[in-house]
This record gives C-alpha cells, sequence and structure tokens, in this order.
C-alpha cells in the first residue's frame, strides 16, 4: 500500500512555494505525496496538527517547508535546516528569492518579450540590474535583518513598518529606515538592559560590513535579501517590467537541481516514501 506523504507550505494552491515544491517532487510517483498549503506561518503549528489529528486520512509522513523570512539566521553554507517538530526552512530567505537570476531575466527580456526597453542585451546586463535593484534597498535589508536579530517571542516588533513585505518605506536612505526601525522598537518597550540602541547600532553595522562590494557582486543578496522587497526594488529599476509574467516565466524553467537545499528536501521525501 503506498505511504501518504504531507507537504504542508505557505501560500495557497498556485502560489510560488506550491509550484516550487510541485517541481521538487515531479516524477515521485510511489506514493501518494500531498503537497498542502496553509496561508500563513502563524499558527501553523496548530493549524498542522489539527489536520494531522482529525483528517479522514492521516499521513505517514508530514513536514512543513517555509521561508526563514528573518525568523531564522541564515547559514553559511546552503542546507535546509530543521528545527526539530518537522519544520524545514529554506536556505534562502523567502521563496521568491528562488526565482531570481540573471540568465532567467535576460531569457524573458531578450528572448521571451523581445524587447529592447529595458537595455539589456545579455546576462551581464541583466546582472548589473539586479545589483541595481540590490543596492537600492541594502540600508533597508540591513536593518530588517537587524530588527529578527534583535526580536524575541515576548518582544516581538517585528521587522518592517511597512504593511508588508513588498511594500518599500517612502524612503530608502539610511537615517530614515534607521529611524522608523527605532521608533518601532522603542514603540515596543523592547530596549532593555540586553537590548540597547549601542546593541541595535552593533548588529546594524555587522551588516553593512556584511553586504560589501563583494557581496553585490556575488550575488549573495539573491540569499539574504527579503525576495517581495527585492522584486519590488526590481521595478524600481526596470520600469513597468511585468513582475507576475517574469513569475510565470521562472517558474515554468525552473530547476531545484540548482539549489542544495531543495535536493536535500527532494532526498527526505524519497527517504519516507
Amino acid at each position: 500500500m503506498n505511504r501518504i506523504i504531507k507537504i504542508y507550505c505557505e501560500g495557497k494552491k498556485g502560489s510560488h512555494d506550491f509550484d516550487i515544491l510541485e517541481k521538487v517532487i515531479n516524477n515521485l510517483t510511489s506514493s501518494q505525496i500531498q503537497i498542502d498549503p496553509i496561508g500563513s506561518v502563524r499558527g501553523a503549528k496548530a493549524i498542522i496538527q489539527y489536520k494531522e489529528t482529525t483528517g479522514v486520512v492521516k499521513s505517514d509522513f508530514h513536514l512543513f517547508f517555509r521561508d526563514r523570512d528573518f525568523d531564522r539566521e541564515i547559514p553559511e553554507k546552503p542546507s535546509l535546516e530543521n528545527d526539530s517538530n518537522k519544520v524545514f526552512y529554506s536556505y534562502r530567505n523567502t521563496i521568491e528569492n528562488y526565482l531570481f537570476d540573471p540568465t532567467h531575466l535576460f531569457n524573458f527580456i531578450f528572448q521571451e518579450k523581445k524587447t529592447e526597453q529595458y537595455a539589456i542585451s545579455n546576462e551581464n546586463d541583466a546582472r548589473q540590474k539586479i545589483i541595481e535593484a540590490a543596492e537600492k534597498i541594502k540600508y533597508y535589508q540591513a536593518i530588517r535583518h537587524t530588527m529578527g536579530r534583535m526580536r524575541t517571542e515576548k518582544t516581538n516588533f517585528g521587522t518592517k513598518w511597512t504593511d508588508k513585505s513588498g511594500i518599500l518605506p517612502n524612503s530608502l536612505e539610511y537615517e530614515y529606515c534607521k529611524q522608523k526601525a527605532l521608533e518601532k522598537i522603542n514603540i515596543s518597550k523592547s530596549f532593555t538592559d540586553e537590548w540597547t540602541e549601542e546593541k541595535f547600532d552593533e548588529i546594524l553595522n555587522s551588516f553593512l560590513v556584511k553586504f560589501d562590494t563583494e557581496f553585490m557582486n556575488n550575488l549573495d543578496f539573491l540569499v539574504h535579501f527579503q525576495g517581495k522587497d527585492f522584486a519590488i526594488s526590481l521595478t524600481l529599476v526596470l520600469k513597468d517590467f511585468p513582475l507576475n509574467s517574469y513569475y510565470k516565466y521562472a517558474k515554468k524553467h525552473f530547476d531545484y537541481h540548482q539549489f542544495s537545499d531543495l535536493v536535500q528536501l527532494r532526498k527526505l521525501i524519497e527517504e519516507n516514501l
């Protein structure tokens, strides 16, 4: 009898999470493998527990694959991180991070859209546009990472002051972003003997040092920056860029083999068939 495998994820059917996971499990037919989107990570543990204990059909093995999204630090080496209770974190910050690279961008613009409006005629041009988009949000991302490092369960002041990721602040300048972050933290009364403004500066500076020229040239921001924020920044660099069409193209041509954490995820599923 085939084993029932359930992969819980964020989003909904047709979301980036769902579509990428479909690529990961492609051709695994010896078991009944179900991808079950549960929306947000908020309350995920309770939702999964409810589904696993009250569902008509129980799974023989299940896991929850989720974004890192400032909740956990990014490891030094690419890996699928397990925090116990069958929760597995992507290596890259968010699922959108897996969909951007110079090759996809160049092929989409030059071969798919066949347009010259973005001044991209080769992969290096595409690479430079991607770097330019990352440079625009460098300070904002450093501050979001700092807020993520500082917050705790008791003092969870979030990592942004906009409504949601993908909505950029009114200004991306360093002083503005720092001021807004400190205002939000102070409102939460989160500066204790441990978390002081001096500590904030220390952590922030460590990220600013990390996000240097080499970091940008190596495209490491495609791992560390918040994917939705980066996507919107790219639309500022490439005016009227059809982001949704690009996502469809990138997912159509997506190859999970290029990402070692997704290869590990595939292997984990195979081992539990």
